[in-house]
């Protein structure tokens, strides 16, 4: 069993509060881009609707998710994170997130540095990754 501080650690407090209380969960009117993403071993769900402006950034973002509270505080996360960014800002925001999660250096991130508690637990990546996952799909080939 993992030490009480490891559990402290992923479980930190804006975890918890994003994860008991999701930003921007709900469908969006009007979105231009949909996706979906399922993780068969936990279970988790999560759907992305967003809506591009001219210059091809997101100019809002919904998610529909259920699951563990690490998917729902990474999808709530996400979605305060992601406005105004375009398809290689959401990348480089992916690519910065993986490397927190596989090593617990969380420089760089802001808000999102919460989510890099999970290092100790490889089992849960994939929880704080399938909403990120989902919006890159909703980004390459989900156009309404």
């Amino acid at each position: 069993m993992a030490e009480p501080t490891s559990f402290a650690d992923l479980y930190r407090d804006r975890v918890l509060d994003h994860g008991r209380a999701p930003r921007h969960a709900g469908p969006l009117a009007d979105a231009s881009h949909r996706a979906s993403a399922h993780n068969a071993l936990c279970g988790d769900r999560v759907g992305v609707e967003l809506r591009l402006d001219g210059e091809g950034r997101i100019a809002a973002l919904g998610h529909q998710s259920e699951g563990c509270l690490l998917c729902l505080a990474s999808a709530s996360l996400m979605a305060c994170d992601v406005p105004g960014r375009d398809a290689a800002g959401v990348a480089a925001r992916l690519q910065a997130l993986r490397a927190a999660i596989a090593n617990g250096d969380a420089d760089g991130l802001g808000e999102l540095g919460a989510l890099a508690g999970v290092a100790a637990h490889p089992a849960r990546h994939r929880c704080v990754l399938l909403p990120w996952e989902c919006l890159q799909q909703a980004l390459s080939d989900g156009a309404t």
